[in-house]
């Protein structure tokens, strides 16, 4: 013990190599977890260069980042990765820069705003159910690709005004490819350049120019007044937008930054919830029986409306169940900007520092049998007394997701409307387990059989 804290557990590898070697995989999710299981959820690991790698998954020390001690934690060096897609945008950005920029996005995710949302997700779920319906042979779907499908299609109208069907398929497929790329450039410190011609960087660049031809096709068709929505579209708040002191709009670079962070933010996280909450009904009957019977009960075929959805209090339970198990966003990044101390140990400055909610929400002490599937864990009354940071799907603190609540109560109706015409099956097979590739996915196809009631 120094005057700055005890040292970090962890390995501690070669002089100047570091550990690194089991961060050359392609997915991190296996030599974390044998870490974690090694040292605990707070631990260090020394990478090539001098470079420190922090993990953070003891619920006191991720309130320590993301809350108390947030500003010494900021999205610095270790996002560079991420602006390669996103730019500087709203998950990106720091600083004055952030704040304007969620201030604008505020107004669109509003109470008022979410109602009004609630009609779109409800034509883009019945144009999925008449495409199920017209399936002659009910064999089995990937529950991922037609629940990216959907949340692309609901994203495009809510946020942008815009049918951006047409470019669903490409969108997913690049969208994918870049974000595997992402969680490759991560901790290892070891990657070359995206200008060297790696196959590796020349199929994220192909993506990059995929996503660019299409994100700047969505300005120019709603600069053109293409926008299906005279009312109130996030995109229209910020080319409306002016800065204070120089009165100047934001340029297409800008905006591309904030429509692709949009667009990717706006449907990765609900098809990953959706399409793992059909997986998971499907291999659980008890449960899926629970959750139709209270959608039959509640919904009955009436509007569903936020008073309604919020009357959806199993489902909600499962919801959170998946999102504990299968958080999309399984890492939060930070940087320290000066040395710290957080349960006694010495973080020094300069450390790349990883919240995982993956890893927080599998600790014993919060969460018993934790990689058991119980949505009654979140049942009225089991929650109390639970430390406020051992869940945090969406990240805790000021920069607390702001779509959120969009995602939530878009996942109540897609599944309160699905499942009122289908129940899933499961395929048989081994369950698919999940890797990371930039965000969480699964390992394989979540393969369902629809069922019609």
């Amino acid at each position: 013990m120094s005057a700055a804290g005890q040292a970090l557990p962890g390995p501690r590898g070669a002089p100047l190599l570091g550990t690194f070697l089991p961060f050359l995989q392609r997915d991190l999710l296996q030599p974390f977890s044998q870490l974690v299981a090694r040292y605990g959820p707070l631990f260090e690991v020394r990478l090539p260069l001098g470079h420190r790698l922090v993990m953070v998954a003891h619920p006191e020390a991720v309130e320590h980042v993301l809350r108390s001690g947030s500003a010494n934690y900021i999205k610095g060096s270790v996002y560079d990765g991420t602006r390669l897609l996103l730019g500087r945008g709203l998950v990106t950005g720091e600083g004055e820069h952030w704040r304007r920029q969620r201030e604008l996005a505020n107004p669109a995710f509003r109470p008022a705003q979410l109602e009004q949302y609630l009609a779109v997700m409800s034509d883009c779920t019945a144009q999925l159910l008449r495409d199920w319906q017209e399936m002659q042979n009910l064999a089995p779907v990937d529950a991922q690709h037609e629940m990216t499908r959907l949340t692309l299609a609901i994203v495009g109208r809510t946020l942008f005004g815009l049918d951006l069907s047409r470019h669903s398929e490409r969108a997913a497929d690049a969208f994918s490819v870049a974000l595997a790329a992402i969680g490759r450039r991560g901790p290892s410190m070891l990657q070359l350049p995206l200008w060297i011609p790696t196959p590796a960087n020349l199929r994220f660049r192909h993506s990059l120019r995929i996503l660019d031809d299409m994100i700047y096709e969505i300005i120019g068709s709603f600069r053109a007044g293409d926008s299906e929505h005279s009312g109130y579209t996030l995109l229209g708040a910020y080319m409306a937008s002016r800065n204070p002191l120089s009165g100047q709009g934001m340029d297409d670079r800008q905006l591309r930054d904030e429509v692709i962070t949009l667009y990717l933010a706006g449907h990765e996280t609900t098809a990953g919830l959706l399409s793992r909450t059909l997986y998971l009904l499907s291999r659980h009957p008890v449960t899926r029986t629970r959750v139709i019977t209270e959608i039959d009960s509640v919904l009955a075929g009436r509007k569903p409306s936020i008073e309604r959805l919020k009357r959806l209090q199993f489902t909600s339970q499962v919801i959170n169940e998946v999102l504990r198990l299968y958080p999309p966003a399984w890492t939060i990044a930070r940087n320290a900007v000066a040395e710290d101390r957080i349960r006694g140990y010495r973080i020094r400055k300069g450390s790349i520092v990883m919240v995982s909610p993956y890893f927080t929400h599998r600790q014993e002490e919060f969460w018993p049998e934790p990689e058991r599937f119980d949505p009654d864990r979140f049942a009225p009354g089991r929650t109390s007394g639970r430390h406020p940071f051992a869940y945090l799907p969406f990240s805790l603190g000021p920069r607390v997701c702001i779509g959120m609540q969009f995602s939530l109560y878009e996942a109540r109706l897609v599944l309160g409307m699905l499942l009122r015409h289908f129940e899933p099956q499961p395929v048989p097979g081994d369950e698919v387990g999940s890797r990371a590739a930039g965000t969480l996915r699964p390992a394989g196809k979540l393969e369902i059989r629809l069922q019609r009631r």
